[in-house]
């Protein structure tokens, strides 16, 4: 405990819950943790730690962490009394991943959804070998747990991969890494040996599925044809759940009690409607929404969490806007909704799209209105009311729409998931030609390599070839005549220069044609970008290009003294025009910075050839 903590907190027996954080339970009295806040809904004491108040956006299962789920062998669980002296470190551990996180915090959901992966099987391997206490574990105790993780099989007895690995384990490092906040925690880094997690996994596993490699089945162009059609047709089943809905508002029936039951004089006519009982407007209503979801997914490429959160009409998830370019007018829609992947909590964003999708919106929120009661999600829960469609009922809703109208490939029903809908618009963008930054924003990636994953390999490796051809080029303009360069990248492309100029022919050739491989050079308004990812200050958005400092940035000096010198003019210009528009201002100083840069850095080069 803090030592600045009077005696008498440390020793109270107040029942009243706390909400002090402590960043260390290290020497905290047991009355104390106890009764600390752990959430608006949840005490330290308690064995459900429920944070659904602070995070009402997400589902209360995704931000809900139950301890009971760490079973042992023996069908008892960490909640047990037999097993309290499990349960004291495993709590301090993931209250300082919430109050004191590692250097790469992760998520609160993410720490909910992982508690059974790592830790947990470690503490179940820990009671099955007689071990009470992280610290009790040695180098070679530590190892041999890693042996038996990567010998475990899969259950359907396919071959272990490192993703399967590093899946079981995932959590492990935090462990460590928390452990110097601890009363107890593991002496020795699980993967010492081999560096990382990841390390460990590729090292110990069967087949190595490359990074960028994705397992989700390609869908045929055939069976997406085929899904699309379909879905169009099935939108219209919101006209007949419309009708029923009308006919069943005015519908007042008429009993009479037989044999103590009742019995209906006026049975509604579900025959006018082409059904038999009421049983199959939930059947109607699941087709409705696979359809929808179908047509958005395939037109949007928006992940199943962000389909299922866009909300109902009157939160308006439609925009579409108007651009004037040149006398003509154009009209660009988007959806709009939110999604959970860029940030701790469900953020803001719109997809660009085309009109039908708006087909299929209307449709979810004419056909759905009955399940949607007072909750306000397009997509509504069947079982719970005001939340949306889980993860796990969208991928069955799916697979019966594939039985339903037996959708195959090869003879076999297609084996349709949310992810699948995704990649399919990614390649269809790729070969109408659009860019790699803009899928990676339609897509909403914070890596421009991940989204590379995601076109089609094929287009993209011909496209890729003609930018490899033209960055050698440009590559050989900068090394071969020895042109001087500034921008943060200078010092890099010098380098180059140098190594070039002491390389034979052969050499040469071969220097060049490996340079596109580690950045393909771009054409910018401030020179040339070799974008690499890992250096980009400008996180791959043009407009917050930082030519004089970003590594990637390199600019022939020729003829730009004058350039800069003009721009310098009249940003000193417009600076004294927008004096009273201090976000104005504040961009045009930003701009005279990067220029000062800049010209400081042509002063240099300049000087360096006198």
């Amino acid at each position: 405990m803090n030592e600045t903590q009077p005696d008498q907190f440390k020793r109270s027996t107040n029942v009243l819950a706390t909400s002090v954080a402590f960043t260390s339970l290290i020497g905290v009295e047991d009355v104390v943790r106890d009764n600390l806040k752990i959430s608006h809904n949840s005490l330290y004491s308690h064995n459900v730690w429920d944070k659904s108040k602070e995070y009402p956006d997400l589902d209360p299962s995704s931000v809900i962490l139950r301890f009971s789920r760490l079973v042992f062998d023996d069908g008892t669980d960490i909640t047990a009394p037999s097993k309290s002296h499990y349960l004291r470190p495993v709590k301090e551990y993931i209250y300082s991943m919430l109050f004191d996180p590692p250097s790469y915090p992760p998520k609160w959901s993410t720490i909910c959804a992982l508690f059974h992966k790592g830790v947990s099987k470690l503490v179940v391997w820990m009671d099955r070998n007689g071990f009470y206490k992280f610290s009790d574990l040695g180098p070679s105790d530590v190892a041999t747990f890693l042996e038996e993780m990567a010998s475990v099989p899969t259950p359907k007895g396919t071959s272990i991969t490192n993703r399967t690995l590093r899946s079981r384990l995932i959590g492990l490092n935090w462990l460590y890494e928390q452990s110097p906040k601890l009363e107890d925690g593991l002496s020795c880094d699980p993967f010492i040996d081999y560096g990382s997690i990841s390390q460990w996994s590729n090292k110990c596993s069967e087949v190595n599925v490359p990074r960028r490699e994705n397992r989700t089945a390609e869908m045929p162009d055939s069976v997406a044809k085929e899904l699309f059609n379909l879905a169009l047709e099935d939108l219209t089943i919101a006209d007949t759940l419309e009708k029923i809905a009308e006919a069943r508002a005015v519908y007042k029936p008429i009993y009479k009690t037989s044999a103590y039951k009742k019995i209906a004089l006026n049975p509604f006519p579900w025959d006018l409607f082409g059904l038999d009982s009421p049983f199959q407007v939930k059947e109607l209503e699941t087709r409705l929404i696979a359809a929808s979801y179908i047509v958005i997914g395939m037109l949007t490429g928006m992940r199943w969490h962000e389909i299922c959160a866009i909300k109902s009409e009157r939160s308006n998830n439609w925009i579409e806007r108007t651009i004037i370019h040149e006398g003509l007018e154009r009209k660009f829609f988007f959806v709009k909704s939110s999604t959970k992947k860029l940030q701790n909590s469900p953020t803001a964003y719109t997809w660009q799209t085309v009109p039908i999708v708006r087909t299929a919106l209307e449709a979810a929120e004419k056909g759905l209105a009955r399940r949607r009661k007072t909750g306000t999600f397009l997509f509504p829960s069947g079982q719970n009311v005001g939340r949306r469609q889980s993860d796990t009922a969208i991928g069955d809703i799916l697979r019966r729409f594939v039985k339903l109208h037996n959708v195959r490939y090869e003879n076999s029903l297609w084996p349709l998931a949310t992810h699948q809908f995704r990649k399919k618009f990614a390649r269809i963008m790729t070969k109408k030609g659009l860019s790699i930054r803009a899928l990676q924003d339609q897509l909403k990636h914070f890596d421009i390599e991940m989204t590379r994953g995601y076109g089609d390999m094929n287009l993209y490796l011909e496209l890729q070839h003609e930018k490899f051809c033209v960055s050698s080029e440009q590559y050989e303009e900068l090394l071969a005549h020895q042109s001087i360069v500034i921008g943060g990248g200078a010092d890099e492309i010098r380098q180059y220069q140098k190594q070039f100029l002491g390389m034979t022919r052969d050499d040469r050739v071969a220097f060049l044609q490996e340079l596109p491989k580690a950045a393909l050079i771009e054409q910018m308004d401030d020179g040339l970008c070799m974008y690499r990812s890992a250096k980009a200050l400008c996180g791959g958005d043009r407009a917050a290009c930082r030519p004089a400092d970003c590594n990637n940035s390199i600019i022939p000096a020729a003829g730009k003294r004058r350039t800069y010198a003009w721009r310098n003019h009249e940003n000193h210009r417009l600076l004294e025009f927008f004096k009273g528009e201090p976000l104005k201002v504040a961009y045009l100083q930003s701009r005279l910075a990067e220029l000062a840069k800049l010209l400081a850095q042509l002063d240099r080069a300049e000087k360096g050839l006198e």
